[in-house]
């Protein structure tokens, strides 16, 4: 019988490789503790919140999150599944934010330190996705806008602000409107409401189709109004894009003045003047060639609380029509009253109020004809004759000083005519039309100055009669004269030279009722037949004349060198 040795070596290698396998084993779990264990953050800008963040791993920890904008702190809240600002951001505010997730301490042996994620997010922004809105009704118009929105403050066409507060973010708000064919709104909007609302208000056009079924337009200016500017655009947005509206046609304008049209939107048309454009006080005339439901409903300004300003008005609709007008606003004396001083025709200077700049360009000149700067008048002499300062009026420039100063301007204008039998009889409101205002801004932008010193006559009818020729702050001329006898005195009053020649014929009928025909020379008319002039008498110093203010030829020339159109004369008793 043969024996078999035992096999200690087999036992032996059992036992080795059941070790072996532990640590394949406890290998294996290790490195599945390493990878499924280890800390890991996702931070993202979703749903509702500034912040969302995402950790995982073995039994991480969240640590602090912060955030930084502009370099300064940013404090944080929970809500919303992640983290909102404290305090309201700016739309597209762009916010840094640093998160830490760290793994338990029993295994940070293994898993290592804290992992630290920094990502920028930026606040959401939004705003209407189109200009032109088509009402369901005549009291709501649904308005979408390119990103959700939390908050939407607007006004109703009546004036009262309104604030929508949504439950959830949501694309698409009905705002209740007035109720009309069409009108403006300006809205502003936030799309969180740990946001500020829109900087800039947006300007949305909202129409409900009439019952006529004609198109429908707002305009601006609107129909009937007086608020334009001689060089304001006018801005007309239809319900349906111009192609359906107007084909390739483009409305007529009236008076016709140089300018574009252009075409900033598939539904608006605006026409841009160019130059001084219509001028103050014009009435405009827009003309289709098919009828258009003019409506208007440019936005007024208003402060909702603790709001950005925003703003809409009533829509005042006027029946279909192939035309429709407004009124430029009128020129103010005022301004006119700040150029001619600034031109040196009146004397007077105009001082701009601390901090105010006067207008420098055409454009800026045509906007302070109906918004004059601030500031103050003072007299440009120490010396001014108390008779010539007595003309001023600084709250009513309808007088005779701004009036005799407009003459002047006229008269020095080039290429125009002057009528100074016209003028004479006009005031000036009725001088300063849109020619003036044109020539004046012309002349303000250029700083083109009264060629002439500034002249002044003072005629006393004391005895011995006396003419004094003020210019330029001192005495130039005192002349003995005569004036109007009783029967045909020299009225009383001051009133502007509106005529000048060097030589001609009087002719009327004397008081014993001959006929008369004099030769009189350099003669400056200054109150309906009334002149300043020339007429060889044995003696002067008292009444002689038929209502004329008489100099010795040789002194008449004197004066007609140093006087010109616009200035004024008195005759005092």
């Amino acid at each position: 019988m043969r024996h078999r040795a035992p096999r200690h070596g087999s036992l032996a290698a059992r036992v080795g490789l059941a070790a072996g396998g532990l640590v394949v084993l406890g290998g294996l779990a290790l490195a599945l503790a390493f990878v499924l264990g280890r800390p890991h953050l996702a931070v993202s800008s979703t749903g509702e919140a500034l912040v969302t963040v995402h950790a995982g791993g073995l039994d991480s920890q969240l640590g602090p999150v912060r955030a930084t904008s502009a370099g300064r702190p940013l404090p944080l809240r929970r809500a919303d599944g992640g983290f909102v600002p404290v305090h309201r951001l700016t739309q597209g505010e762009a916010v840094e934010v640093r998160a830490v997730v760290s793994p338990p301490s029993w295994l940070r042996w293994l898993l290592g330190g804290p992992v630290v994620s920094t990502t920028t997010v930026r606040a959401p922004v939004a705003a209407p996705a189109a200009q032109v809105v088509i009402a369901l009704s005549s009291d709501e118009a649904p308005v979408r806008f390119d990103a959700p929105v939390s908050t939407v403050v607007y006004t109703e066409a009546g004036g009262s602000v309104h604030v929508v507060h949504l439950p959830r973010p949501a694309p698409v708000v009905d705002l209740t409107v007035g109720g009309a064919v069409g009108g403006s709104l300006r809205v502003a909007v936030a799309p969180r409401p740990w946001e500020r609302l829109s900087a800039r208000p947006s300007t949305l056009s909202w129409f409900a189709p009439p019952a006529s079924g004609e198109p429908v337009a707002l305009a601006e200016p609107p129909p009937g109004s007086a608020t334009a500017t001689s060089d304001s655009p006018i801005s007309l947005t239809f319900d349906h894009p111009v192609a359906t509206v107007l084909g390739a046609t483009r409305p007529t304008l009236s008076p016709a003045v140089a300018g574009v049209w252009s075409q900033p939107s598939p539904n608006r048309l605006v026409f841009t003047p160019s130059g001084f454009g219509f001028g103050p006080g014009t009435s405009v005339t827009v003309r289709f060639d098919r009828p258009v439901v003019v409506a208007t409903g440019a936005p007024v300004t208003t402060t909702a609380a603790s709001t950005t300003a925003v703003s809409a008005t009533a829509a005042t609709t006027t029946a279909a029509s192939t035309a429709y007008s407004f009124q430029v606003a009128p020129g103010s004396l005022l301004r006119l009253a700040q150029i001619l001083a600034q031109l040196h025709y009146l004397p007077l200077r105009f001082v701009p109020s601390p901090g105010v700049v006067l207008p420098a360009t055409v454009s800026q000149e045509i906007s302070s004809i109906s918004t004059p700067p601030q500031g103050t008048f003072s007299w440009r002499w120490s010396t001014t004759p108390s008779t010539l300062a007595a003309q001023w009026t600084p709250t009513t420039f309808n007088n005779t000083l701004v009036k005799g100063a407009l003459m002047a301007f006229e008269a020095n204008r080039p290429t125009y005519t002057y009528d100074g039998y016209t003028l004479d009889t006009e005031s000036v409101s009725q001088m300063a039309d849109s020619s003036t205002w044109d020539a004046l801004v012309t002349a303000a932008v250029a700083h083109q100055l009264d060629p002439n010193p500034y002249s002044y006559v003072y005629v006393s009818k004391a005895l011995p009669e006396t003419l004094t020729l003020w210019e330029n702050g001192a005495d130039v001329l005192t002349a003995l004269t005569n004036t109007g006898i009783p029967q045909d005195a020299t009225a009383d009053g001051t009133f502007p030279i509106y005529v000048r020649y060097t030589v001609n014929y009087m002719s009327g009928t004397n008081p014993t009722g001959t006929p008369y025909h004099d030769l009189v020379h350099w003669i400056n008319y200054f109150n309906g037949g009334d002149a300043v002039h020339g007429f060889v008498r044995a003696s002067y110093g008292f009444p002689q004349s038929l209502g004329c203010v008489e100099l010795p030829v040789a002194t008449a020339q004197t004066a007609f060198a140093d006087l010109a159109i616009g200035d004024l004369v008195t005759v005092a008793g």
